[in-house]
């Protein structure tokens, strides 16, 4: 009698559980969402000394809308690396001080489980011709650099293993972990109510 009740509650548990979590899914990739980064400590390639103060910080927008555990690129509405907008709702570079301004996002994606990947490029001049660039490439380098008649400076900063990498929201679990540890408890707390009851 005890191991029937226990049986029919493992399978009514399993199928509103299951129920739960597919609605659950589905609503968390469908939403839209703002997640901010931060990489701190980068090696001067110049000197070749680790900077624990240097940062590379920005934002993303946007859902995992094929559901399949990766925020890619046509995926995103918005992109900020550093002091730079390269995506918006309207499209294109915005927060310019200049109309020679040019860049572009030539890689992006990001990971449930908190892998991101961006590459970035700018390029721009004023009307004297002074120009200014810079790339970031997570994971390999940031490059910043000006030039005019007179003078080029450019300097570039390396990952290294000591470069520390946050996101906010917080990535989530391997996909089945958290469920499967969810179920389990679950579980075991029907089976342990049950025998209570029994006895």
């Amino acid at each position: 009698m005890c191991r029937r009740f226990i049986d029919e509650d493992r399978t009514m548990l399993r199928r509103l559980f299951c129920t739960a979590l597919l609605a659950a899914s589905a609503c968390a990739q469908a939403q839209e969402t703002t997640w901010h980064f931060t990489y701190q400590g980068f090696i001067n390639a110049e000197t070749g000394v680790f900077d624990a103060t240097r940062s590379l910080t920005g934002e993303f927008r946007g859902n995992d809308a094929n559901a399949d555990g990766i925020v890619a690129l046509d995926e995103i509405t918005d992109l900020t690396v550093g002091d730079l907008t390269y995506l918006s709702p309207s499209g294109g570079c915005v927060a310019s001080t200049s109309p020679y301004l040019s860049c572009r996002v030539y890689g992006f994606s990001y990971t449930r489980t908190g892998e991101l990947d961006v590459g970035v490029s700018y390029s721009g001049n004023d009307e004297f011709f002074t120009g200014w660039y810079g790339s970031v490439r997570t994971g390999d380098r940031i490059t910043t650099g000006r030039y005019s008649d007179i003078e080029s400076v450019e300097s570039n900063y390396l990952w290294s293993d000591r470069t520390t990498f946050t996101i906010s929201p917080a990535p989530v679990p391997e996909p089945g972990t958290l469920p499967m540890a969810m179920a389990g408890l679950a579980l075991v707390a029907v089976v342990a109510r049950r025998m209570k009851v029994a006895l």
